[in-house]
């Protein structure tokens, strides 16, 4: 019978409003249009500098699914949810790949999705992390699980607003560990260059064809520069996010970090 069930889904792209505008709209809705209904909405920047794109899951399903006590929501979730969420998160992935090489054929910056939401409901709100690509982890469908077991088991307490995986200070943190590694293999490529340099400057003057060709380029890079929006979304470091502590958010503001490979409270 679970084999005639589908739960329905519409898709909730909240932006930072410095990279909304009309075209923008256009374009997701357009690109999303074979997945399922999107919704686009702005909001005003998160800490006033770098931008954070969301992607919610609206997922409704009719009938009793979240209550493990439950037999008849238990087979229903076995049967229906972990499929479904595999299809829908290869659709959605495929899409954001897509739709970043459009706007790469069109000298575009990928538009990323820092986070996703999955909105179940009552019963659960779960914010995962993307990779850099905006990419959905691979494991994605494993923390759902273990999220309603937990849940379900009572163990992440009680009048939970969100469970983020991993907790916003765990990933800035490694965010921060990310940038500065960054920066290190930076100055250690400008050190490389500055002694490739002097080396070069005791070899033979550059021909004037060579010098012409990078006048060229800096001109067609400041023709570039000017073309570009007021506000360029940021590049950050590539880096495998870590997703063992979660964060557990309360209405109230209060955040508790959870031990996903202890199972407890941090």
């Amino acid at each position: 019978m679970t084999a005639f069930i589908r739960p329905s889904l519409i898709l909730r792209m909240d932006l930072d409003e410095r990279l909304f505008n009309d075209e923008c709209v256009s374009d997701i809705k357009r690109s999303y249009s074979y997945v399922a209904p999107s919704l686009v909405q702005a909001h005003k920047p998160v800490d006033g500098q770098r931008p954070e794109n969301v992607m919610r899951f609206m997922i409704k399903l009719h009938r009793a699914y979240w209550d493990k006590s439950d037999e008849a929501a238990q087979r229903l979730w076995e049967g229906v949810m972990p499929k479904w969420l595999h299809s829908m998160f290869s659709k959605v992935s495929n899409t954001i790949t897509a739709a970043n090489n459009v706007r790469a054929e069109n000298g575009q910056p990928a538009f990323p999705y820092h986070w996703l939401e999955l909105e179940f409901g009552d019963n659960a709100l779960i914010a995962v992390k993307t990779g850099s690509d905006s990419s959905f982890p691979a494991d994605g469908v494993d923390m759902v699980e273990r999220v309603r077991d937990l849940m379900n088991a009572g163990a992440l307490g009680q009048d939970i607003a969100c469970v983020r995986i991993p907790s916003r200070a765990s990933y800035e943190a490694q965010l921060a560990a990310a940038e500065q590694a960054q920066a290190e293999a930076a100055a250690v490529a400008a050190e490389q260059g500055e002694s490739a340099g002097q080396a070069s400057d005791q070899a033979e003057p550059a021909s004037a064809a060579a010098e012409q060709a990078v006048d060229t380029a800096e001109a067609q890079a400041e023709v570039a520069d000017a073309a570009e929006p007021a506000f360029a979304i940021p590049d950050l470091p590539a880096f495998d996010v870590d997703y063992g502590t979660w964060g557990i958010e309360h209405a109230d503001g209060t955040v508790r970090e959870f031990d996903a490979a202890a199972g407890a409270f941090s």
